[in-house]
């Protein structure tokens, strides 16, 4: 019997044909990633998605033929991975096509923030030259902080090195080989938010990580510090954030995700010229939907030949599940 593959969302065609030529495959597609069609969910045997498209247990009622899901993604704060366990199906993540994507784009909103890029930009779209609103600053022989010292967050700090900048970490599950391979000293979290000159957090979206960046550290924070987000939008706590803008304490800020999202158009985070904001474009490179395309490709093709699987979900790793974030 074939299986039957339903695609939810954006897929590189050369990867839908790769699947399609396989004769013990049946590959279909959906107009729409958030309301599949019933007639082809209750009888697929794998999902193909991005994080458009929410797994919960609804879903997989309704799928009962489900034995397999690969998101295209590296979070997977869009699928119920308690319900994917009790209804047995198997989970896979695709955490490295995103890896040069997400950290260019990180470098990207450090550069706009340091040069005043978009002020510019705006200044000589409206007929202004007026030079001395926009000064920026140099990075080399800076302090660049890291928070998650993981697979974006070291290629990130390859990028930093790159332009002669310092850089520190704070990572409480990275081993130490890790920090010694690249040159980094190991920082607690207080130590890296006081020292740093520019930071960028790389964390997953957990209790741990959950407003790790709230009123308590801003208060302690390296006042004229450049503040990137690229990771998790619950990480920093948006109303403290306002409030240090408003007190004048941080340099600029470059956001790629939000509390909430799409970020409300009345957000408060509009009205202060010194952020540098994007619509969640970690990913978002011709480069990265490809490869992500073909790994899962390739995690499902392996899935039904032999068995194999590689970067399940739930991941096997200390920081998943760990408790609420403290401070230090």
């Amino acid at each position: 019997m074939k299986k039957k593959i339903l695609i939810t969302d954006r897929f590189a065609q050369d990867s839908f044909l790769y699947l399609q030529q396989h004769s013990q495959f049946e590959v279909v597609r959906s107009d729409n990633p958030q309301h599949l069609p019933l007639e082809h969910l209750v009888s697929a045997h794998a999902l193909i998605i991005r994080s458009r498209t929410k797994i919960d247990e609804e879903l997989l009622k309704k799928a009962r033929q489900l034995q397999l899901i690969v998101t295209c993604t590296s979070g997977f704060d869009h699928i119920d991975l308690e319900a994917t366990q009790k209804w047995g199906v198997t989970v896979m993540h695709t955490p490295t096509a995103n890896i040069e994507s997400a950290a260019q784009l990180t470098w990207g909103l450090v550069l706009s923030c340091v040069n005043n890029i978009q002020a510019a930009h705006k200044m000589v779209k409206a007929g202004e030259w007026n030079r001395d609103q926009i000064t920026g600053i140099e990075l080399a022989g800076r302090n660049y902080g890291i928070v998650g010292l993981g697979r974006i967050g070291s290629r990130v700090a390859e990028l930093a090195q790159a332009f002669g900048m310092n850089v520190v970490a704070y990572d409480p599950y990275q081993e130490d080989e890790v920090f010694e391979r690249l040159h980094i000293p190991r920082l607690s979290y207080e130590e890296v938010l006081k020292t740093a000159d520019v930071i960028s957090f790389h964390v997953p979206k957990t209790l741990e990580t959950e407003h790790m960046l709230n009123r308590s550290q801003f208060e302690y924070i390296h006042r004229g510090i450049v503040l990137i987000n690229t990771s998790r939008g619950s990480v920093i706590n948006e109303n403290d954030l306002c409030e240090a803008l408003e007190k004048g304490w941080l340099r600029s800020v470059g956001l790629d995700v939000y509390e909430k999202e799409p970020l409300n158009r009345n957000s408060n985070l509009l009205k202060y010229p010194n952020l540098v904001l994007t619509p969640h474009i970690g990913a978002n490179t011709e480069d990265a939907f490809f490869k992500a395309s073909q790994i899962a490709a390739n995690k499902l093709m392996a899935f039904f030949v032999d068995g194999s699987t590689s970067d399940t979900l739930p991941p096997r790793a200390p920081w998943y599940g760990a408790a609420p974030f403290k401070g230090e």
